[in-house]
């Protein structure tokens, strides 16, 4: 039987328990006695200034249950050039980056989106989906033309440099430590899992700077260090095949995504203002070098519009070393039998700069080891086609962010509340994974027979709005 407490002793419990709330969180931030050595002790280390440790840094920065805690990110480049990027004002970079509507969300709240060069950011509500083979077609128009339903593209560079702004505006919250890299690194034990531990992980950079920290977050990408030092095992695939991508200049502005799925690999042409577009091509390991060197406005143009056996005459012509005059005029030729319609992207005038990467899929055994996590491709890397892989990143940090917060607050030691971060993202991130990788697969099928079941498949999808508009939310929210 519980005994009614009196007024002055509501207080009085009330006041020990937020005196104990205090002294709690004042031992998950405390930092332990400092050896008899230069480590400097940090309660958190973020590994790689991408986009996705840059988010990882604004979005800690930005929380009041961490303001007392020392944050770190180490970044092996020079972060500050990227931060005073003053962007070209004729052409738009290769490197290019889809945000989907929540995600853009998330980056305004957290005061990065005004900070980016927003006259060169494009939001689209149209993707138009062909099978080249199949000759299948998905349009995927949003219903509602506002902000919601929309996808963003944007310049790696510009995002980055928004949020090394945005890092700046907490001041000295947060350390940058850029062109060091991790040399060295030294696990904590298992054994203890003592808050006030001094065997914290310690991570020596390539200047000879040690950093000890209750946490380390690892964003430095598919090669990461920090999972390889974390001994995280991986598992996956490579494609043989690479992803090209460049920059187009239009005849005419565009507003919507064109993608097309070839026998060689997807393409797809992604809008940019003023009549510009990014190039995004998978194509397989034999015709990179070829179309590196060889890659023109006719092919890209030929790309989108001729069938799957015109274009191995083309990459035959690029094979036999034909004159850049023999292959286009071989183009025009086959292309004035070609009728524009709504299904096809503008016209490509000239291409820009352009780049290539190999494209794989790599899973983790977790996302998380001892007073480590990971985020972003560090901890999951997929095929480009879908324009998920950074947006899977964030939504990584989102949930990270939110679990260090709630621990931070309750006063628990942010080291060892990891398994709340890993239940949540790691299905998800695998589920993301094996759909991507199953498109991947169908759509690279060259059987007739799947290639009649796709163009069934999406000639039925195109005819029901209801089933479209939630690909969208799904994929552009």
């Amino acid at each position: 039987m519980s005994i009614p407490l009196l007024p002055f002793q509501r207080r009085l419990l009330l006041s020990c328990r937020l005196s104990g709330f205090s002294l709690r969180r004042g031992l998950a931030t405390q930092q332990p006695a400092t050896p008899a050595s230069t480590c400097e002790l940090y309660d958190i280390a973020i590994v790689g200034g991408g986009p996705a440790g840059c988010t990882m840094a604004a979005a800690l920065g930005s929380l009041d249950a961490m303001s007392h805690m020392r944050i770190a990110l180490v970044d092996s480049g020079k972060l500050s050039d990227i931060r005073q990027w003053e962007p070209p004002t004729d052409t738009y970079l290769p490197r290019t980056l889809q945000i989907t509507a929540s995600n853009q969300r998330f980056l305004e709240r957290l005061g990065v989106w005004n900070l980016c060069f927003e006259d060169r950011i494009q939001a689209y509500n149209r993707a138009v989906v062909t099978d080249a083979l199949g000759k299948g077609k998905v349009d995927l128009v949003a219903l509602n033309s506002s902000s919601s339903d929309a996808a963003f593209m944007i310049e790696t560079k510009n995002l980055v440099s928004g949020l090394l702004k945005a890092i700046d505006h907490n001041g000295s919250r947060i350390d940058v430590f850029e062109r060091s890299k991790v040399s060295n690194w030294e696990s904590a034990p298992k054994s203890d899992a003592s808050p006030a531990a001094t065997n914290w992980p310690t991570i020596t950079l390539s200047n000879n700077r040690q950093l000890q920290a209750r946490l380390v977050i690892g964003a430095d990408g598919a090669n990461s260090c920090v999972r390889k030092h974390a001994n995280i095992g991986t598992y996956g695939t490579k494609y043989a095949q690479y992803g090209l991508v460049a920059t187009l200049c239009l005849q005419e502005p565009i507003s919507a995504a064109f993608q097309r799925f070839l026998p060689t690999g997807p393409i797809a042409m992604l809008p940019f203002p003023g009549g510009f577009a990014n190039l995004v091509w998978s194509l397989d390991a034999d015709l990179i070098q070829l179309l590196k060197s060889g890659l023109s406005s006719d092919i890209v143009n030929a790309a989108f519009r001729l069938s799957p056996v015109e274009m191995e005459r083309i990459y035959d012509m690029l094979r036999s070393n034909a004159s850049t005059e023999q292959i286009n005029n071989e183009i025009a030729w086959r292309l004035q039998h070609i009728h524009s319609n709504d299904a096809l992207p503008p016209v490509v005038a000239a291409i820009a700069s352009k780049s290539s990467f190999p494209l794989q899929l790599r899973m983790v055994d977790s996302l998380i080891a001892d007073r480590v996590a990971l985020v972003g491709d560090a901890g999951h890397v997929m095929h480009p086609l879908a324009g998920q892989g950074l947006n899977m990143g964030l939504e990584d940090v989102q949930c990270l962010a939110q679990v260090l917060n709630e621990a931070a607050m309750a006063g628990e030691d942010i080291g060892i509340v990891l398994d709340r971060y890993n239940s949540q993202r790691y299905i998800l991130n695998l589920a993301m994974q094996g759909i991507v990788d199953k498109c991947w697969h169908v759509f690279g099928a060259r059987s007739s027979l799947v290639a009649s079941l796709r163009s069934m498949a999406m000639t039925g999808l195109d005819q029901l709005p209801a089933v479209k508009s939630r690909i969208i939310h799904a994929f552009m929210q």
